[in-house]
C-alpha cells in the first residue's frame, strides 16, 4: 500500500471504523466504473456505418491488457481511523469525478452504487504541512476561481483537521481567507465556491468545487443514498463494528 506523496492529486473518502479496506477497494471500483463509463461515450463511433471487421476489431484490441497504460487509481490506507485516499492520474480532474458520481446519486438515489463510502472530498493537490507556506499553495488552488479576472465571489471555507499539531481550523481559515482576498466576500449560506481544505497527519489539500455542494449533502454518498431524518449530515462511526455472528 503506497503512501500520499507530495504534489498528488486525489480524494479522500471516509467510511466507518474498520471499513476501511472495503472502502478503498469500493471507491476505487466506482471511479473506474465513472471514468470507464465517460471513456466509451467519448470514443462511440459517430456512424452506424463503421465496417463490422474494424469494428471487430477495435473492441479486440480493447480487451488487450496494455502493460504502458499506467494505473489510474491508487489505493493509500491511512494510519487513522475512518479515513482512506484514492491517488488519482494526473490527467484525472477530481472534482469533475466527485461532482459527476454525487450528481448522479442525487438525480436517482434509488440505484445505490455503494455500500461503505461516505464523504467524498477531492484534491486537487497535496502538499506536506512541514514544509507547506499556506498562502502561497491556496493562491495556487485559488487562482483560476478568484484572480483571473470577471466580478467578485461569494464563498466559504471548509476545513478538516486530523491529527495535526502546526495546522488547525481557524488558522487554516484566516490564511485561506486572506489568499482570497477582500474583494470577494464570505457567504456560508449562498456561496459561488466551496474551498474546501483537508489536513491529514502531515498532509494538507485543497479544492475549490461549485455552490451546490451542500445541496449535494456535502459530497456525502451515504447521506444522498439515505437522507437523515433532520436533513444533517451522517459522521463516520468510530464504534468497532461488531464479529460475524453477533
Amino acid at each position: 500500500m503506497s503512501t500520499i506523496e507530495h504534489g498528488d492529486v486525489g480524494v479522500f473518502v471516509t467510511c466507518d471504523m474498520g471499513k476501511e479496506k472495503k472502502c478503498l477497494n469500493e471507491a476505487i471500483d466506482l471511479f473506474s466504473q465513472a471514468i470507464e463509463g465517460a471513456t466509451e461515450q467519448e470514443d462511440e463511433p459517430d456512424t452506424d456505418d463503421e465496417d463490422i471487421e474494424a469494428q471487430i476489431q477495435r473492441e479486440l484490441e480493447g480487451l488487450q491488457p496494455n502493460k504502458d497504460k499506467p494505473r489510474q487509481f491508487r489505493p493509500v490506507q491511512l494510519e487513522m481511523p475512518c479515513v482512506t485516499f484514492v491517488r488519482l492520474d494526473p490527467s484525472i480532474e477530481p472534482v469533475q469525478l466527485v461532482h459527476r458520481l454525487c450528481s448522479e446519486a442525487y438525480a436517482n438515489p434509488e440505484v445505490k452504487k455503494s455500500r461503505y463510502i461516505q464523504r467524498m472530498h477531492p484534491v486537487t493537490k497535496i502538499q506536506k504541512t512541514l514544509r507547506v507556506d499556506l498562502e502561497a499553495f491556496a493562491k495556487e488552488i485559488l487562482k483560476p476561481y478568484f484572480h483571473s479576472g470577471g466580478p467578485p465571489k461569494t464563498y466559504a471555507i471548509r476545513p478538516s483537521v486530523r491529527g495535526n499539531a502546526k495546522l488547525n481550523r481557524d488558522i487554516v481559515i484566516k490564511t485561506v481567507a486572506d489568499a482570497v482576498g477582500p474583494e470577494h466576500r464570505v457567504n456560508l449560506k449562498e456561496y459561488d465556491y466551496m474551498i474546501l481544505v483537508d489536513v491529514a497527519h502531515n498532509v494538507i489539500g485543497m479544492s475549490v468545487v461549485g455552490g451546490d455542494y451542500d445541496k449535494l449533502k456535502r459530497f456525502n454518498l451515504a447521506e444522498i443514498y439515505n437522507p437523515s431524518p433532520k436533513g444533517g449530515p451522517t459522521t463516520p462511526s468510530t464504534k468497532k463494528p461488531k464479529s460475524e455472528g453477533q
